[in-house]
């Protein structure tokens, strides 16, 4: 018993075996944290990019001189993720690797106007043609609505941001998102112009 009492040499080998196992260990977690970190961070730089490009797409609708539409896709990713907007911001949110939420805002520069459901119009044709049912005038540069029917519509239309702050337009993103520059022309010479946000199937 004595003899084997003064070996240490398996002491001293389980020390170092367990100290191998440690460091070993320690670098695989690091791996596997740098590799989650660097996952939810390329997912949100990538959601930062689309919300960056359909800002700016919203910008440069509006700048047009004329009546027009643009289309905006959401491409598919290898991830889910999911588009809201409001009236003044736009949110993608997508579940981060370790069930976190990653949430990119931007907040417009140039206000949208998403289509209610329970709305009679969603195309510029069909606004010209509400207007025309409503108030009598189509609102074109040929047929001019009076500014009273023009400051009503913008009292309705307003009346829509909180609505739409509290329950968000969802993207469905296998459809394209249709932006479509609308001029309304009132009796006085004045021209209000209106940015509409619909998606078709």
């Amino acid at each position: 018993m004595l003899p084997c009492g003064k070996n240490s040499t398996g002491v001293v080998g389980l020390t170092l075996s367990q100290l191998g196992v440690f460091l070993a260990t320690g670098i695989l977690l690091s791996v596997v944290l740098i590799f989650v970190f660097s996952n939810d961070w390329q997912r949100t730089a990538e959601l930062r990019s689309l919300s960056s490009d359909f800002s700016h797409l919203l910008e440069d609708c509006n700048n047009m001189f004329f009546e027009q539409s643009v289309l905006f896709q959401f491409p598919g990713k290898s991830y889910v993720y999911l588009v809201h907007l409001s009236t003044e911001y736009l949110v993608l949110s997508s579940e981060g690797s370790w069930g976190t939420d990653l949430l990119v805002t931007e907040r417009f520069v140039v206000q949208p106007w998403p289509r209610l459901n329970n709305q009679t119009w969603t195309t510029g044709e069909e606004l010209h043609t509400y207007l025309n049912d409503t108030y009598g005038y189509r609102g074109t540069k040929d047929d001019r609505i009076p500014a009273e029917n023009v400051t009503q519509f913008l009292r309705d239309l307003t009346a829509t941001i909180p609505f739409f702050a509290f329950h968000p337009f969802e993207i469905q993103i296998r459809n394209p998102v249709v932006l479509e520059k609308v001029i309304v022309y009132d009796a006085q010479d004045t021209t209000h112009e209106f940015l509409l946000l619909y998606q078709v199937s």
